[in-house]
Order: C-alpha cells, then structure tokens, then sequence
C-alpha cells in the first residue's frame, strides 16, 4: 500500500510523470531468478507465493535500457526530474525497509 499510495498521491498531486521514478527502481532492479525460490524456502510460503517475483526475474532485464531512452526523450522541467528522482528514492527506501523486514522475520511472525 504504501507502494502504490505514494505513486496514486503523487500522481494526482504532484505530477504524473512521477511514476517514472518507481519504474526506473522497480524495473531498473529485477530480481535474481533465484530470489523466488530463497524467500519461499525461507518464509515457508509456498512457491505460488512468489509467483510474481519470478516472472519479474524474467521479464525486467531489458526494461531499464527502455525506459532510460525514453526518460532522455522527455523534454522535462527541472521540477519534474526532482518528482522522478524523489519518487524512485522514495520507492528505493521502502523497498529496503521491506526487504530488511523480510529478513528480520522471514516467517511473518512479528
């Protein structure tokens, strides 16, 4: 949730091209193919779980280079590559502090 609110809030408030930022962390950083099958082994989630994981693993590789060239495209204004760079920041920390959770307490107990 706090996620994609970010991205909901910022885009309606802020600016849209925003959600550029949380692509570029999201997109930019694809997971090993091999983290699906750590945190369910870890987690003891079921693999299904983690399904989504996979497929990013997969899918991402090419992404960044993509969307680099069209973020050099853009004609933006200093105000929107600050939204852009706040936003992939913002994504970047919450990500961590999940990852951090994650490994904290890898069965969800807490």
């Amino acid at each position: 949730m706090e996620l994609a609110g970010a991205q909901y809030y910022r885009i309606e408030h802020r600016h849209p091209v925003a959600l550029l930022g949380y692509l570029a962390v999201l997109e930019g950083h694809a997971p090993s193919p091999a983290l699906a099958g750590v945190l369910a082994t870890r987690t003891g989630l079921p693999p299904a779980a983690f399904r989504t994981v996979r497929e990013h693993a997969d899918l991402d590789a090419g992404h960044v280079a993509e969307l680099e060239r069209q973020l050099d495209r853009l004609p933006l204004t200093a105000a929107q590559q600050t939204e852009v760079a706040v936003s992939a920041l913002h994504t970047a920390g919450i990500l961590a502090r999940l990852f951090h959770q994650l490994a904290a307490d890898p069965g969800g107990q807490r």
